[in-house]
């Protein structure tokens, strides 16, 4: 057992690297490029070719991973007005039904994703030649991240509806 706890520390390390390391540098260094680029242009007359890629990807990178992050926390906005007018078992199954819709509509996304960075990895950025899948993958880390934050709503909500925990605890 103390090989899957170790397992699991170093799974959970990785996600924070991913979802909480990654996006704080990756933010840092799209304003700091980016303050950098508006000094060069408006300052100095010259703006600069590769800025404005490192604020892009820098950009999507920061939402997608913070996304994930968001997810986890339960943090993103949400509109539960209808979940909140109807008794709970109903909106807990209405909850399971889009959740459901969510997570097929994202597995069907995966492969496709995949293939995608296949396509483009011989493609490479215009200014630093990085290959486009580098730029693109997070997206395929963000399919599956919400998915499995998705199964764990499903969980509860299934606990929930099966009477295991009250509905406080569901959500």
């Amino acid at each position: 057992m103390e090989q899957n706890s170790k397992l699991k520390h170093i799974l959970l390390q990785a996600r924070d690297v991913i979802e909480i390391v990654l996006p704080t540098i990756a933010f840092i260094v799209m304003f700091l490029v980016f303050v950098i680029q508006v000094l060069a242009r408006y300052v100095f007359k010259n703006p600069l070719t590769w800025a404005y890629e490192i604020t892009v990807t820098g950009f999507a990178w920061t939402v997608i991973f913070g996304a994930c992050y968001a997810m986890r926390h339960r943090t993103h906005v949400t509109f539960t007005m209808i979940y909140d007018a109807v008794p709970p078992k109903v909106g807990a199954l209405l909850r399971l039904l889009g959740n459901l819709l969510i997570i097929v509509g994202l597995a069907i996304l995966i492969l496709p994703s995949y293939r995608y960075l296949h396509f483009v990895a011989f493609q490479k950025t215009a200014v630093f030649r990085i290959p486009l899948s580098f730029i693109y993958c997070p997206f395929v880390y963000f399919l599956c991240a919400i998915i499995g934050y998705t199964i764990t709503d499903v969980i509860a909500d299934i606990r929930f509806l099966i009477g295991k925990t009250p509905a406080s605890e569901a959500h």
